[in-house]
Order: C-alpha cells, then sequence, then structure tokens
C-alpha cells in the first residue's frame, strides 16, 4: 500500500513538473514558430525512458491540458496528448531494442540515440498533418508544414532536454572535477545570452553564434551531460527571444542554429569521451595483468617504491610462488592453467587485509605490499596464505589438482633497499629457499642464512651476465670440425662457443650457462649468440664458412624462437644451410614433441640439425626418427676412450652404422689423439672435432687461419692416415 501511495505521488508531482513546463514555453513563446521547442517533451521522453513505462499518464495529462488551454477541444486535446506519448514510446522502444545507454558515453551510443530520435518524431509528421486537415479543414501543404513545425519542435526537444536528465550521475561526477571550467562556461552563455535579450532585434542573430564556444566548453568540461546542459541554457535564451513575429526563412535558420548547436557540442563530447575511457583503458591495462585482473610487475614495483619513501608506515612484502603449477599446464593444458591461476588468485585476494596490496609478477608468481604490518604479523598472513591454498581444488572433468605455496617474507628498509628490485629480490631468495627446504612453506628473509646468501650471489651474477651481454664483455669463439673424407669441399666448419672477455681463471662459462638455465635466461643467450654467429656470416670473410651453434631447451620452447630464427637468413643475407642448429639429447627428453615441431619448421627452410652427445641416453636411436637430424655428433666420453677400451670402439661402430644406414653424418667429439683420425675415417666418421685438431680461438680471428683451408685440412688429415 505504502509502495503504490509513494507512486502515486511521485506521478502527480512529473504531471505537475510536465504541465508547469509546457505552460511556460507556452507563455515565453507567443510566437511559437520563433524555435519550436518544449522543455516538456525532453523530459516526458527522459521520465519514461529513465523510470519506466509507468508514469506514461504524466505525459498524456500535460500534453493534454497544454492543447486545451490554447482552445483546443477535449477530445481533440486528448488526441495531442496519445500522439506524444506514441512518440515517445516508439522512441523509448528503439533506445532499449538497440541497447542505447542513457549516459551516451561514445559515438555508437550518440549515434543510436539521433537515429532513435529522427525516426519516432518522422512517424509523427503524417499523423499530425492528417489531424490538422482533418480537424481544421487546413489545406495539404499547410497541415504539411504544421507536422513539420512538430517534428521539429518534438526532434529539439527531445535532443536537447533528454540527455541532461538521464545523464545527470554523469554529468555531475564529470562536473565535480572540471566544475570551475563547467561553471564559467554556464555563467558565460547566460550573461552572453542576456546581453543579447538587451540589443535589437537586428544585431541578436549575429550575437547569437557568440554562445557556441561556450557550448563546446561546457561539452568538454562535462561531456554529455554539459553539452546538454549548455544547449538548454541556450534554448532558454532563444526562447526568451520569441518576443515578436520574425519571417519563416529566419525561423528555420534559428531552429537549425539550436540543432547544430546541440549536436556540436554532443559530438565533441562523445569523442572526447571515448578518447577519454581509451587512454583510461590503456593506463589500466599497462598497470594491471590482463589474465586475473590483478596489478602487474610495473605497477607493483610502482606501489613499493611508494612504499620506501613512506616514512609514517611499516611495510612487509611476501613472495609467493606457487608448487606443482607447471603439474596441471602439462596435463591439461595452458588454458586450464590459466583458469586456475584466475580462481587461485581470488583465493589469495579474499584471504588477505583489506589494505593489502596484490599482484601477479609473472607465471605462478604473486607479490603482496602489507602496510601497516610487523613481521610476525606478516607471517601470521603467510600462515593463513598456506591454509586457503592448501583447501583450494581445482577440478577439470573427472581430474583434481591441489598446488601448495612457497612464500618469501622480508620487510622493507630504506637503508637497504634503494630501488623496488632491491626488496624484490630479497623476498625471491627467501621463498627461493623455502622451495628449497621442502616446498609449501614460509622463509623469513636472513642475510645470516647461507642458503638465501648463495642464491643472492647467483642473483649477482645472473644480473651480470645480462649486463656483459648487452654491454659487449662477451664474445664467440670458435674450434674447428675436420671434415675426414673430403679434405678439398672449400668449406671450413666451425662449433661456435660462447667466452667472457678476459675471463678470470677460476670462472667457467659452463657454471653460468647452467645458472642462466635454471633461471629461465638461457634463451636470451641463445639468441644473443645465433645473432652474432649471423652477423658473422653476413661478413665477406666468412664466405666459405659454416658454423654449429648450441641451442638449449629453453630456447626451443621459448614463445617465438621459430620465427626470429627462421628471419636471420634473410635479414643477413646467408643461406640457412651454413647453420647448424645444435642440440642434445636432454633438449629432446625434456619436451620431444614441442622440441620436433620447432626443428621440423627450421629443417624445412634449410637448417641443418645435429644431435649432440649421441650415445648417450638410452633412447639415442629412437631419437633418429622423431627428429629431423641431418647430423649427430657421437658422446665425446666413447672418443676419448677409443684408443684404450675396446668396448669404446664397438660403440662408435654401432652409432655410426645406424646413423648411416639413415643418411646422418656422424661427427667425433673430443678427439685429443690425432692416431684415432683414420680408424674413425674407416669406421664412416665424418667428421672429428677436439683439441688435437685445434683449439678455440675468438670468431672473428678465423679469417687468417683458412687462407688456404684445403692445404691445410689436406695435410692434418694425411699426416695421420
Amino acid at each position: 500500500m505504502r509502495e503504490h501511495v509513494g507512486f502515486a505521488l511521485r506521478l502527480l508531482l512529473w504531471t505537475a513538473l510536465l504541465s508547469l513546463l509546457s505552460y511556460f514555453a507556452a507563455w515565453a513563446q507567443p510566437y511559437q514558430g520563433y524555435v519550436p521547442i518544449w522543455p516538456s517533451g525532453g523530459v516526458g521522453l527522459a521520465l519514461i525512458w529513465r523510470y519506466g513505462a509507468r508514469y506514461w499518464p504524466a505525459i498524456v495529462i500535460s500534453s493534454t491540458a497544454l492543447s486545451m488551454s490554447v482552445g483546443s477541444p477535449p477530445l481533440i486535446a486528448l488526441g495531442v496528448g496519445a500522439l506524444q506519448l506514441l512518440i515517445v514510446m516508439v522512441t523509448v522502444h528503439l533506445l532499449q531494442r538497440w541497447q542505447v545507454s542513457v549516459y551516451l558515453s561514445d559515438m555508437r551510443q550518440l549515434s543510436r540515440f539521433i537515429m532513435a530520435l529522427l525516426v519516432a518524431t518522422a512517424l509523427a509528421v503524417p499523423i499530425y498533418s492528417v489531424r490538422m486537415a482533418l480537424v481544421f479543414q487546413y489545406p495539404p501543404a499547410t497541415a504539411l508544414a504544421f507536422g513539420a513545425d512538430y517534428f521539429l519542435s518534438a526532434l529539439l526537444s527531445f535532443l536537447i532536454f533528454t540527455p541532461l536528465l538521464v545523464s545527470w550521475p554523469a554529468h555531475a561526477f564529470a562536473a565535480r572535477s572540471r566544475r570551475w571550467f563547467f561553471g564559467a562556461g554556464m555563467l558565460a552563455i547566460a550573461l552572453v545570452g542576456w546581453c543579447v535579450l538587451l540589443v535589437s532585434e537586428d544585431l541578436q542573430d549575429r550575437l547569437l553564434f557568440l554562445l557556441l564556444p561556450f557550448v563546446v566548453m561546457c561539452a568538454l568540461a562535462a561531456r554529455i551531460g554539459g553539452a546538454s546542459a549548455a544547449s538548454a541554457l541556450l534554448a532558454i535564451v532563444m526562447i526568451a527571444m520569441a518576443r515578436t513575429p520574425v519571417p519563416i526563412v529566419d525561423s528555420i535558420l534559428r531552429s537549425l542554429f539550436a540543432l547544430i548547436a546541440a549536436l556540436t557540442g554532443y559530438l565533441l563530447a562523445a569523442v572526447f569521451s571515448e578518447r577519454g575511457r581509451s587512454a583510461a583503458e590503456m593506463d589500466y591495462r599497462a598497470r594491471h595483468d590482463s589474465l586475473t585482473g590483478l596489478m602487474n610487475r610495473y605497477e607493483f614495483e610502482n606501489r613499493v617504491v611508494a612504499a620506501l619513501h613512506d616514512k609514517a608506515q611499516r611495510y612487509e612484502l611476501l613472495y609467493l610462488d606457487l608448487d606443482q603449477f607447471k603439474l596441471i599446464n602439462d596435463t591439461c593444458g595452458h588454458l586450464a592453467g590459466d583458469h586456475m591461476l584466475r580462481q587461485i588468485a581470488r583465493t589469495i585476494r579474499d584471504a588477505l587485509p583489506a589494505n593489502a596490496v596484490l599482484a601477479r609478477l609473472g607465471g605462478d608468481e604473486f607479490g603482496c605490499l602489507l602496510p601497516e604490518t610487523a613481521p610476525e604479523e606478516a607471517l601470521a598472513v603467510a600462515e593463513r596464505l598456506h591454509a586457503v591454498i592448501q583447501a583450494f581444488e581445482f577440478s577439470v572433468g573427472a581430474l583434481r589438482f591441489k598446488v601448495g605455496v612457497s612464500i618469501g617474507a622480508t620487510s622493507l628498509a630504506a637503508n637497504l633497499d634503494h630501488k623496488a628490485d632491491d626488496a624484490l629480490a630479497r623476498a625471491d631468495i627467501a621463498c627461493y629457499a623455502a622451495k628449497e627446504s621442502g616446498r609449501n612453506r614460509t622463509r623469513l628473509y636472513s642475510p645470516a642464512d647461507s642458503a638465501m646468501h648463495g642464491r643472492h650471489a647467483d642473483i649477482q651474477t645472473i644480473s651480470q651476465l645480462l649486463s656483459d651481454l648487452a654491454s659487449g664483455m662477451f664474445e664467440l669463439h670458435a674450434q674447428r670440425i675436420l671434415n675426414l673424407r673430403d679434405a678439398n669441399d672449400g668449406v671450413l666448419f666451425y662449433e661456435v662457443l660462447l667466452r667472457r672477455k678476459h675471463q678470470a681463471r677460476d670462472e667457467s662459462i659452463e657454471t653460468v650457462l647452467d645458472m642462466a638455465q635454471r633461471y629461465g635466461l638461457l634463451a636470451q643467450v641463445d639468441r644473443w649468440v645465433l645473432e652474432e654467429s649471423a652477423r658473422f656470416l653476413q661478413s665477406a670473410a666468412a664466405a666459405n664458412v659454416r658454423l654449429s651453434v648450441n641451442i638449449g631447451a629453453t630456447s626451443l620452447d621459448s614463445e617465438g624462437f621459430a620465427a626470429f630464427a627462421l628471419a636471420l637468413p634473410s635479414r643477413y643475407s646467408f643461406a640457412a644451410a651454413r647453420v647448424v642448429l645444435e642440440i642434445t639429447e636432454a633438449v629432446a627428453v625434456k619436451n620431444l614433441t614441442h622440441a620436433a615441431q620447432t626443428l621440423h619448421q627450421l629443417r624445412e627452410r634449410g637448417f641443418e640439425i645435429a644431435l649432440d652427445d649421441f650415445g648417450a641416453g638410452v633412447a639415442s636411436f629412437g631419437y633418429l626418427s622423431d627428429l629431423p637430424v641431418s647430423m649427430v655428433k657421437i658422446d665425446g666420453r666413447f672418443i676419448r676412450d677409443f684408443d684404450r677400451d675396446p668396448t669404446a670402439e664397438v660403440i662408435v661402430e654401432s652409432l655410426t652404422r645406424v646413423a648411416s644406414l639413415r643418411g646422418i653424418r656422424c661427427v667425433a667429439e673430443w678427439v685429443e689423439n690425432l692416431a684415432v683420425l683414420p680408424r674413425l675415417r674407416e669406421l664412416g666418421i665424418g667428421y672429428a672435432q677436439g683439441y688435437a685438431i685445434h683449439r678455440p680461438v675468438p670468431l672473428a680471428s678465423i679469417a687468417k687461419e683458412y687462407q688456404e683451408p684445403a692445404r691445410e685440412v689436406s695435410a692434418l688429415s694425411a699426416n695421420h692416415a
């Protein structure tokens, strides 16, 4: 009952408002052809569009009352009210059908709004024209003129006043952010409009155009709401000017001016709204992770920097790394893994304090910044995270997966952290120590902890590796691969090796590369080596050189590696067959399917594929079927013991025979005694490599070694036949 009474009161108030607006417009426009604008029409459309069709009596009653006030009989006046309601309902139907938002926030929404107004008001032209011809016995031309006047009146009323009311919340919000600019524009319209009313009538039309820039000003300040408010104020000024009759041409021009002013404001408002929204969306995407919606690493580092400069609060930093997440990706695919990450991100977010800052740092790693938190409180939060993640279960069909989380915790300290990376590195070190000590636990960073100290040293080494790569502190060396069968082929074959310039005696490049592989940075190193090799092949000095380049498992598995490698021959103008991509059995074992797909692509485009350490594993022969191998490098341990261990010769012979049956060339590694070369040639091995043949030298210097390559190779091979 109370609800019905409340609705009845609201309906009564709206009816009174529409009626007052109608009477005001009629009183203010004694010559209604001047600018046919009726605010009640736009307010009525806004009422139905925003609050629903149940307010239709307000439109019928107010329109009927207005028509009766100018002398129309009750039935005819009721027909006018019904026609007004028909236009409003058709307009609302089209707006809802075309899914037009009440905020008209972009060009698409605005164009659909205008189209709905045009269609609905155009329907009224024939109806109103017939009414004027039948009821008042006007000739067809006059009746049609009345219909056109009604069309323009409804169109201008809807266009100017409806957006102001339906988009008011958005307008009010925008006005707060630019309230002085918007207020200045509205005040200028009022002052200039008042001045226009004071001048002579022959000057009013010329001065009226001075108001257009202020409509634009309001549109830029408050978007659609501001444009509508400015257009409404401009319309009120023009209604106040309608005190004397004017020629029909002037009336049309003034009506077009009101239309153009409103459309100009709306178009600018829509354009700038779209631009602002696009900029905001780009900024959001730059600061948030697209998968989980959490902050990304960039924004999280900004928050950490801000926390470091905040002297009033204590901050704790948690670094989370999910345990056993890779199992889900490997078992069910990356789509399932992404779905699980979204779920677990929400789980973590719900378990954190309300003021905590959570970010996805990459892969299955998350960062959490806890303001106003002591170390013991941070450990309590970490324990809560362990509990909720252990309780979390992810389902894929009949499969059920559970994961754990390793957490590293550290306190932000301005005296230790000169930038965000320092704090994140300490938390990462503690997280790594948690994994190393058994996973699914929390470790608090302590520089006295030997495991953390070792991890810190590793990170410094890796950081130095990437820095040295970028600054040219590494160079490529080359070791000759001798052709045992055709010493006169004119091709110099080398394996490319990575070395650090001015390398310390106790430093091993293998240790550095193993560390790079462990931390997922080997792909960057391999790309650098491959591109530097390609750049060397482009030089005139390398016209008869072929290079063998080692490729790690992570490189073959990294996104875009195949495209990167395939582009090199065209970029550096060399034949792809001059590059041998060398992989080890460990690569094939790790990811045979993906390795085969990538290697087949490369082989089809002309690259040679070599399988290193052939014979080291039990599945060596099987790889010859699964991978597009054109060359195998027999494990050097068999070659090293070739002249001392009879079984080594048997193994080498069997490996060579199987490879030869498949048309695959063989390379003997670790040749430390030139006396074994004749026997290797007899077994069918085509190439040999080792310190006894050639010691690695800088790649740039090998041009001096092959001034007469055929003679050098022949002599080396013949002397030990």
